[in-house]
């Protein structure tokens, strides 16, 4: 039995990512350790498709807007940081 201080999951990151975009803070859940109810509504999507849903259920307006206007390069930055964090590799294309 682990102690009381250690997750009964190390392989699972819970904490959401978090990045500064302009002046507004954008969370999101961590890929590895999302609530039942979020895999239920994504778990018949692509995962592009699951990615974005996921984006626009979890963030208020104000953030989707700053990821809207992020330049490509570091847009496409913040999702691998986002993969990184949660314990998600795609590997090599």
């Amino acid at each position: 039995m682990p102690a009381n201080n250690e997750p009964q999951n190390s392989d699972k990151v819970r904490e959401d990512f978090v990045r500064q975009v302009g002046d507004v803070e954008v969370r999101l859940p961590s890929l590895t350790y999302l609530k039942p109810g979020l895999i239920r509504r994504i778990r018949r999507l692509s995962d592009v498709d699951a990615m974005y849903t996921l984006m626009e259920m979890t963030l208020p307006l104000q953030a989707l807007a700053a990821l809207d206007d992020m330049d490509p390069e570091e847009y496409s930055t913040l999702l691998e940081d986002w993969r990184e964090h949660s314990g998600i590799s795609l590997g090599e294309s």
